[in-house]
């Protein structure tokens, strides 16, 4: 499953580095014209998967997440193939919803893997898990940036789509999911699954997903031109740009399995508050930088920090839900994450039209912050002794 996702967010993220220059191709002459097509191409499959994610994690719950995780492979495969058949921006903006609809990948995963192993280590679980995702997030668009000047933007779509139907090959062929009593199959509806997500302390996870998936996201549409005016010489900006992101996305993948097993052996509450409180330290101190060394320090804390924020969340909704449910609740966490992906950089380039560049980093460290006391209303995690007193770095027997 760590290698499925790996694939699967690195197919979803291969457009980005290249999109505007897509929509280009595709007969947009005006700059302003391919801002507004590539803003609008990038939003469509976030906003359309908010919307339909919830749907589909109640689907794996009656019929299976194993099957879900394939069904949304193989969505993904078929949207990337159309993709390169694409004759005008509105036909790849069609095509993008698309993606978004048949998606739903990333809940039936998280549900799939958390419903196998152990519950005191489904922290542990879930942190590895999301490393793949971390991982994605930087492969997909350094991938597809080379592999677009190689081999074209539509071979390039050949390619991915490939690699999206031997990944939900391999899921059917070697996946197992755990047997459930037809007892635990969920026979209610999205409406119920809603009504249960109304329960404690769900509403304050949802929360404080958004709110972390926004903050992480409010400065990435102007960070190229925050590295620019630390000095940055434009010969040498795109690639400084690119490593800032890269050393972010590496972090996170390599600190998410570790904050995994701190959250199985501390907790989770304390595990976000003290990401939250340190994610907010880091964006304050981003704000006030004067050189970009600096800048390569924060980003890299940020990103072992942000590794504990997501997953410790997710594992809390794992917790705290029914087997039954388990995939329809996630499938709405996923859904308050895919908003605030959406939501945080739209937020953040206003703020930063009205304010300057640097107050949205003081924003960010304010949400932060926020979100740690909106942690404080957490329960607290009542571990058994035998496993608070395993050490972090032992794997579950």
């Amino acid at each position: 499953m760590w290698w499925t996702q790996l694939f699967a967010i690195s197919g979803m993220a291969l457009l980005l580095p290249f999109l505007p220059l897509l929509v280009r191709s595709l007969g947009v002459e005006a700059d302003a014209d391919v801002q507004r097509w590539s803003g609008a191409i990038f939003a469509a499959p976030f906003l359309f998967a908010a919307i339909m994610t919830p749907v589909w994690g109640w689907v794996g719950d009656r019929f299976g997440r194993k099957r879900m995780v394939v069904r949304a492979l193989l969505g993904l495969s078929i949207a990337l193939f159309l993709m390169s058949f694409a004759r005008s921006p509105g036909q790849l903006l069609m095509l993008r919803a698309l993606q978004g609809m048949v998606s739903g990948f990333i809940p039936a995963a998280i549900a799939l893997v958390s419903a196998s192993a152990p519950r005191e280590s489904q922290g542990y679980a879930l942190g590895t898990l999301s490393s793949a995702q971390a991982a994605g997030v930087v492969a997909g668009p350094l991938l597809g940036g080379v592999l677009a000047d190689l081999v074209g933007y539509r071979t390039l779509f050949y390619i991915t789509s490939g690699v999206e139907l031997a990944a939900a090959g391999v899921v059917w062929r070697f996946v197992r999911e755990p047997r459930r009593p037809a007892s635990d199959r969920a026979s209610s509806s999205v409406r119920d699954n809603l009504r249960a997500a109304r329960r404690h302390p769900i509403p304050v996870v949802l929360v404080g997903l958004l709110c972390t998936q926004a903050s992480l996201l409010l400065v990435q549409p102007f960070f190229a031109l925050f590295v620019e005016a630390l000095g940055v010489a434009s010969e040498r900006l795109s690639t400084t740009t690119g490593l800032l992101f890269g050393v972010t996305g590496a972090a996170m993948s390599l600190a998410a399995p570790l904050w995994g097993r701190v959250s199985d052996r501390f907790g989770r509450r304390r595990t976000v508050l003290v990401a939250f409180s340190g994610g907010s330290i880091t964006f304050l101190l981003q704000g006030l930088v004067a050189q970009v060394g600096w800048l390569f320090l924060l980003r890299s804390l940020q990103g072992i920090l942000a590794a504990g924020m997501l997953p410790a969340l997710y594992s809390i909704v794992a917790h705290f839900t029914p087997e039954g449910r388990r995939g329809g609740i996630m499938a709405f966490g996923s859904s308050a994450t895919l908003l605030g992906g959406l939501l945080g950089p739209l937020l953040g380039g206003q703020l930063a039209a009205l304010f300057g560049m640097r107050a949205v980093f003081f924003v960010a460290a304010a949400l932060f912050a926020l979100n740690a006391l909106n942690a404080l209303r957490l329960p607290l995690d009542r571990r058994p002794r035998e496993v608070r007193a395993r050490r972090s770095w032992e794997l579950p027997p």
